[in-house]
Protein backbone atom coordinates (compact mmCIF):
# COMPACT_ATOMS: atom_id res chain seq x y z
CA UNK A 1 0.00 0.00 0.00
CA UNK A 2 1.92 3.20 -1.11
CA UNK A 3 2.75 5.74 1.09
CA UNK A 4 1.32 3.98 4.48
CA UNK A 5 4.61 4.32 5.66
CA UNK A 6 4.51 8.28 5.89
CA UNK A 7 0.80 8.44 6.65
CA UNK A 8 -1.31 6.27 8.33
CA UNK A 9 -4.85 8.53 8.19
CA UNK A 10 -5.79 10.79 6.05
CA UNK A 11 -8.53 12.72 5.49
CA UNK A 12 -10.40 14.88 2.60
CA UNK A 13 -12.25 17.48 3.50
CA UNK A 14 -15.44 18.45 1.40
CA UNK A 15 -17.47 16.52 -1.46
CA UNK A 16 -16.67 18.67 -4.39
CA UNK A 17 -15.21 17.43 -7.64
CA UNK A 18 -12.07 17.77 -6.64
CA UNK A 19 -12.02 16.37 -3.59
CA UNK A 20 -13.56 13.07 -4.61
CA UNK A 21 -11.21 13.05 -7.61
CA UNK A 22 -8.63 12.40 -5.01
CA UNK A 23 -10.27 10.10 -2.99
CA UNK A 24 -10.28 7.89 -6.03
CA UNK A 25 -6.86 8.54 -7.16
CA UNK A 26 -5.47 7.72 -3.49
CA UNK A 27 -7.40 4.62 -3.65
CA UNK A 28 -6.10 3.34 -6.89
CA UNK A 29 -3.05 3.68 -4.91
CA UNK A 30 -4.36 1.71 -2.23
CA UNK A 31 -5.13 3.86 0.35
CA UNK A 32 -8.22 4.44 2.20
CA UNK A 33 -9.15 7.58 2.79
CA UNK A 34 -12.03 9.47 5.03
CA UNK A 35 -14.42 11.43 3.29
CA UNK A 36 -15.54 14.27 5.35
CA UNK A 37 -18.37 16.33 4.05
CA UNK A 38 -19.06 18.75 7.22
CA UNK A 39 -22.39 19.63 6.40
CA UNK A 40 -25.17 19.36 8.62
CA UNK A 41 -28.11 16.82 6.85
CA UNK A 42 -30.32 14.22 7.55
CA UNK A 43 -29.70 10.88 7.48
CA UNK A 44 -31.85 10.03 4.80
CA UNK A 45 -29.51 13.08 2.72
CA UNK A 46 -26.42 11.47 4.55
CA UNK A 47 -26.81 7.67 3.20
CA UNK A 48 -27.44 9.25 -0.18
CA UNK A 49 -24.48 11.17 -0.41
CA UNK A 50 -22.58 7.97 0.70
CA UNK A 51 -24.41 5.64 -1.94
CA UNK A 52 -23.47 8.04 -4.48
CA UNK A 53 -19.83 8.43 -3.94
CA UNK A 54 -19.21 4.81 -3.66
CA UNK A 55 -21.28 4.63 -7.34
CA UNK A 56 -18.93 7.35 -8.47
CA UNK A 57 -15.79 5.68 -7.42
CA UNK A 58 -17.03 1.91 -8.62
CA UNK A 59 -17.52 3.95 -12.30
CA UNK A 60 -14.52 5.26 -12.45
CA UNK A 61 -12.60 2.36 -11.36
CA UNK A 62 -14.61 0.14 -13.71
CA UNK A 63 -13.44 2.71 -17.05
CA UNK A 64 -10.46 2.24 -15.77
CA UNK A 65 -9.90 -1.30 -15.86
CA UNK A 66 -9.60 -1.89 -11.76
CA UNK A 67 -11.46 -4.60 -10.09
CA UNK A 68 -13.65 -2.84 -7.54
CA UNK A 69 -13.41 -6.04 -5.26
CA UNK A 70 -9.80 -4.66 -4.22
CA UNK A 71 -10.29 -1.10 -4.25
CA UNK A 72 -10.72 0.40 -0.72
CA UNK A 73 -13.64 3.15 -1.06
CA UNK A 74 -13.46 5.61 0.55
CA UNK A 75 -15.14 6.09 4.56
CA UNK A 76 -17.96 9.13 4.09
CA UNK A 77 -18.41 10.63 7.62
CA UNK A 78 -20.40 13.82 7.89
CA UNK A 79 -18.26 15.39 10.95
CA UNK A 80 -14.15 15.33 12.10
CA UNK A 81 -15.79 13.59 15.45
CA UNK A 82 -11.87 14.56 17.40
CA UNK A 83 -10.26 11.90 15.23
CA UNK A 84 -6.72 12.70 14.63
CA UNK A 85 -5.30 12.69 11.21
CA UNK A 86 -1.97 13.54 10.27
CA UNK A 87 -2.62 14.46 6.82
CA UNK A 88 -5.59 16.47 5.56
CA UNK A 89 -6.53 17.56 2.18
CA UNK A 90 -9.12 20.43 2.43
CA UNK A 91 -11.31 20.75 -0.60
CA UNK A 92 -14.88 23.35 1.45
CA UNK A 93 -16.19 25.37 -0.24
CA UNK A 94 -14.02 28.98 -0.92
CA UNK A 95 -14.90 30.57 1.73
CA UNK A 96 -12.11 31.46 4.30
CA UNK A 97 -13.80 31.47 7.59
CA UNK A 98 -15.89 27.87 6.65
CA UNK A 99 -12.02 26.92 6.09
CA UNK A 100 -10.19 28.11 9.25
CA UNK A 101 -13.44 26.76 11.31
CA UNK A 102 -12.45 23.57 10.47
CA UNK A 103 -8.38 23.55 10.72
CA UNK A 104 -8.90 24.72 14.50
CA UNK A 105 -10.57 21.14 14.67
CA UNK A 106 -7.95 19.17 13.74
CA UNK A 107 -4.74 18.36 16.06
CA UNK A 108 -1.31 20.12 15.93
CA UNK A 109 0.72 17.88 14.22
CA UNK A 110 -1.92 17.60 10.95
CA UNK A 111 -0.24 18.48 8.09
CA UNK A 112 -2.58 20.49 5.98
CA UNK A 113 -2.82 21.08 2.03
CA UNK A 114 -5.61 22.81 1.07
CA UNK A 115 -7.06 22.42 -2.43
CA UNK A 116 -7.79 26.19 -2.72
CA UNK A 117 -7.49 27.85 -5.95
CA UNK A 118 -8.59 31.91 -4.28
CA UNK A 119 -6.82 31.96 -0.90
CA UNK A 120 -3.03 32.32 -0.52
CA UNK A 121 -0.98 29.98 2.33
CA UNK A 122 -0.27 33.26 4.59
CA UNK A 123 -4.33 33.89 4.84
CA UNK A 124 -5.39 30.04 5.38
CA UNK A 125 -2.70 29.92 8.04
CA UNK A 126 -3.68 33.04 9.61
CA UNK A 127 -4.39 32.78 13.20
CA UNK A 128 -3.56 29.25 13.21
CA UNK A 129 -1.30 27.64 15.68
CA UNK A 130 2.44 27.85 14.58
CA UNK A 131 3.33 24.66 14.98
CA UNK A 132 0.15 23.18 12.64
CA UNK A 133 2.10 22.91 9.09
CA UNK A 134 -0.18 24.70 6.47
CA UNK A 135 0.21 24.56 2.70
CA UNK A 136 -1.43 25.07 -0.47
CA UNK A 137 -1.80 22.00 -2.77
CA UNK A 138 -3.16 22.84 -6.53
CA UNK A 139 -3.68 19.36 -8.57
CA UNK A 140 -5.35 19.45 -11.84
CA UNK A 141 -8.77 17.82 -12.29
CA UNK A 142 -9.10 14.87 -12.17
CA UNK A 143 -5.91 13.92 -10.09
CA UNK A 144 -6.27 10.38 -10.76
CA UNK A 145 -5.27 11.05 -14.83
CA UNK A 146 -2.91 13.96 -14.44
CA UNK A 147 -0.03 13.82 -12.16
CA UNK A 148 0.94 17.29 -12.22
CA UNK A 149 0.06 19.68 -9.34
CA UNK A 150 1.76 23.14 -7.57
CA UNK A 151 2.20 22.69 -3.81
CA UNK A 152 2.94 26.61 -2.10
CA UNK A 153 4.35 25.72 1.43
CA UNK A 154 4.28 28.15 4.12
CA UNK A 155 6.95 30.17 4.71
CA UNK A 156 7.70 28.58 8.19
CA UNK A 157 6.60 25.08 7.63
CA UNK A 158 9.57 22.61 8.81
CA UNK A 159 11.56 21.17 5.81
CA UNK A 160 10.75 18.05 7.39
CA UNK A 161 7.45 18.18 6.58
CA UNK A 162 7.81 19.57 3.56
CA UNK A 163 9.85 16.76 2.24
CA UNK A 164 7.72 14.38 3.95
CA UNK A 165 5.14 15.68 1.78
CA UNK A 166 6.85 15.55 -1.61
CA UNK A 167 7.99 11.82 -0.84
CA UNK A 168 4.42 10.43 -0.55
CA UNK A 169 3.05 12.63 -3.30
CA UNK A 170 5.84 11.22 -5.34
CA UNK A 171 5.03 7.86 -3.97
CA UNK A 172 1.22 8.24 -4.98
CA UNK A 173 2.34 8.82 -8.22
CA UNK A 174 2.26 12.51 -9.01
CA UNK A 175 4.54 15.30 -10.05
CA UNK A 176 4.48 18.23 -7.72
CA UNK A 177 6.28 21.56 -8.12
CA UNK A 178 7.14 23.88 -5.24
CA UNK A 179 6.06 27.26 -6.32
CA UNK A 180 5.68 30.83 -4.17
CA UNK A 181 2.35 32.02 -2.91
CA UNK A 182 0.93 33.70 -7.03
CA UNK A 183 -2.14 34.84 -8.47
CA UNK A 184 -2.35 31.45 -10.41
CA UNK A 185 0.12 29.59 -9.23
CA UNK A 186 2.05 28.29 -12.57
CA UNK A 187 -0.57 26.24 -14.52
CA UNK A 188 -3.29 28.70 -14.32
CA UNK A 189 -1.46 31.74 -15.72
CA UNK A 190 0.21 29.88 -18.77
CA UNK A 191 -2.96 28.15 -19.59
CA UNK A 192 -4.56 32.03 -19.11
CA UNK A 193 -2.15 33.06 -22.11
CA UNK A 194 -3.26 30.07 -24.21
CA UNK A 195 -6.74 30.65 -23.43
CA UNK A 196 -7.39 33.74 -24.39
CA UNK A 197 -4.98 34.13 -27.23
CA UNK A 198 -6.92 31.01 -28.81
CA UNK A 199 -10.15 33.13 -28.18
CA UNK A 200 -8.50 36.23 -30.00
CA UNK A 201 -7.51 34.17 -32.68
CA UNK A 202 -10.84 33.30 -33.30
CA UNK A 203 -12.00 36.72 -32.65
CA UNK A 204 -10.01 37.98 -35.23
CA UNK A 205 -11.09 34.92 -37.85
CA UNK A 206 -7.51 33.68 -37.87
CA UNK A 207 -8.83 30.46 -37.84
CA UNK A 208 -12.25 28.73 -37.39
CA UNK A 209 -12.34 27.23 -33.51
CA UNK A 210 -12.39 23.27 -35.23
CA UNK A 211 -8.58 24.38 -36.56
CA UNK A 212 -7.37 26.61 -33.54
CA UNK A 213 -8.33 23.33 -31.69
CA UNK A 214 -6.32 21.18 -33.86
CA UNK A 215 -3.06 23.38 -33.65
CA UNK A 216 -2.85 22.51 -30.12
CA UNK A 217 -4.24 18.38 -30.32
CA UNK A 218 -1.60 17.87 -32.78
CA UNK A 219 0.88 20.23 -32.79
CA UNK A 220 1.41 21.07 -29.25
CA UNK A 221 0.08 17.85 -28.22
CA UNK A 222 3.03 15.72 -30.26
CA UNK A 223 5.46 18.28 -28.62
CA UNK A 224 4.84 18.88 -24.85
CA UNK A 225 4.31 15.84 -23.08
CA UNK A 226 8.21 15.23 -23.91
CA UNK A 227 9.93 18.84 -23.37
CA UNK A 228 8.79 21.72 -21.54
CA UNK A 229 7.99 24.99 -23.20
CA UNK A 230 11.29 26.34 -21.46
CA UNK A 231 13.20 23.73 -22.73
CA UNK A 232 11.57 24.26 -26.29
CA UNK A 233 13.22 27.76 -26.25
CA UNK A 234 16.71 27.25 -25.92
CA UNK A 235 16.30 24.11 -27.87
CA UNK A 236 15.08 25.98 -30.85
CA UNK A 237 17.17 29.30 -30.31
CA UNK A 238 15.91 31.95 -28.21
CA UNK A 239 16.99 34.43 -30.81
CA UNK A 240 14.24 33.48 -32.46
CA UNK A 241 11.77 34.07 -29.71
CA UNK A 242 13.49 37.25 -29.58
CA UNK A 243 12.88 38.47 -33.42
CA UNK A 244 9.44 36.35 -33.43
CA UNK A 245 8.43 38.43 -30.45
CA UNK A 246 9.26 41.86 -31.62
CA UNK A 247 7.75 40.80 -35.63
CA UNK A 248 4.57 39.78 -34.35
CA UNK A 249 4.34 42.03 -31.94
CA UNK A 250 4.91 45.02 -34.47
CA UNK A 251 2.46 43.90 -36.91
CA UNK A 252 -0.48 43.35 -34.61
CA UNK A 253 0.10 46.56 -32.85
CA UNK A 254 0.12 44.31 -29.59
CA UNK A 255 2.97 45.48 -26.99
CA UNK A 256 2.22 42.38 -24.65
CA UNK A 257 3.91 40.38 -27.01
CA UNK A 258 6.63 41.82 -27.28
CA UNK A 259 9.19 39.29 -25.34
CA UNK A 260 10.19 39.95 -21.79
CA UNK A 261 13.58 42.15 -20.36
CA UNK A 262 14.80 38.36 -19.59
CA UNK A 263 14.97 36.71 -23.24
CA UNK A 264 16.35 40.50 -24.39
CA UNK A 265 19.19 40.32 -21.51
CA UNK A 266 19.91 36.66 -22.54
CA UNK A 267 19.75 37.90 -26.19
CA UNK A 268 22.14 40.46 -25.89
CA UNK A 269 24.67 38.37 -24.03
CA UNK A 270 24.86 35.78 -26.41
CA UNK A 271 23.08 33.53 -24.45
CA UNK A 272 20.68 31.96 -27.12
CA UNK A 273 20.20 28.29 -25.96
CA UNK A 274 21.87 25.26 -26.41
CA UNK A 275 24.05 25.85 -29.36
CA UNK A 276 25.75 28.20 -27.28
CA UNK A 277 25.44 25.77 -24.13
CA UNK A 278 23.71 28.53 -22.27
CA UNK A 279 20.34 30.46 -22.31
CA UNK A 280 17.34 29.40 -19.85
CA UNK A 281 19.72 26.72 -18.68
CA UNK A 282 23.56 25.43 -18.42
CA UNK A 283 24.84 22.65 -20.63
CA UNK A 284 28.34 21.48 -19.52
CA UNK A 285 29.25 20.78 -23.56
CA UNK A 286 28.16 19.64 -26.81
CA UNK A 287 27.79 16.03 -26.40
CA UNK A 288 25.62 16.65 -23.56
CA UNK A 289 23.47 18.34 -25.61
CA UNK A 290 23.85 16.13 -28.36
CA UNK A 291 22.38 13.01 -26.02
CA UNK A 292 19.35 14.88 -24.75
CA UNK A 293 18.60 15.30 -28.31
CA UNK A 294 18.58 11.77 -29.13
CA UNK A 295 16.67 11.08 -26.17
CA UNK A 296 14.30 13.35 -26.83
CA UNK A 297 13.90 12.28 -30.34
CA UNK A 298 13.28 8.54 -29.04
CA UNK A 299 10.16 9.56 -26.78
CA UNK A 300 8.57 11.50 -29.75
CA UNK A 301 8.78 8.73 -31.59
CA UNK A 302 7.22 6.78 -29.15
CA UNK A 303 4.48 9.41 -28.07
CA UNK A 304 3.75 10.31 -32.01
CA UNK A 305 3.35 6.23 -32.51
CA UNK A 306 0.86 6.94 -29.95
CA UNK A 307 -0.73 9.30 -30.43
CA UNK A 308 -1.60 8.58 -34.01
CA UNK A 309 -2.90 5.19 -33.29
CA UNK A 310 -5.51 6.71 -30.96
CA UNK A 311 -6.44 9.39 -33.34
CA UNK A 312 -6.41 6.28 -35.87
CA UNK A 313 -9.07 4.26 -33.69
CA UNK A 314 -11.29 7.91 -33.65
CA UNK A 315 -11.21 8.05 -37.27
CA UNK A 316 -10.07 11.84 -37.02
CA UNK A 317 -8.02 11.34 -40.28
CA UNK A 318 -10.83 9.78 -41.79
CA UNK A 319 -13.18 12.43 -40.98
CA UNK A 320 -10.49 15.16 -42.31
CA UNK A 321 -10.90 13.29 -46.02
CA UNK A 322 -14.52 13.68 -45.75
CA UNK A 323 -14.41 17.75 -44.63
CA UNK A 324 -11.91 18.42 -47.30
Amino acid sequence: MTGVSLFSKIAILGLGRMAKGLAIDLGLQGIQVYMIDLKPRREKERRQREKDLKEECESVVGLLGRESCSYPFPIYLDTLSGEAYDLVFEGLPEEIQTKRIAFSQLAKETLICSMTSTFTVGELASGIDPSLSVCVTHFMNPPYLIPFLEVVPHPKMAPLRERQLFKFLRQVGHMPIRCKSSPGFVISRLQLCLMNEAVRLMQEGVASPEDIDKAIKYGWGYRFPVMGVLEFIDVGGLEILFHAGRSVSDELNRPDLRCPDLIQTKFREGAIGTKALRGIFEYKNHEEVRRADINRLKKQVRLKNLLDSIHEEEGEWEKEEEQS
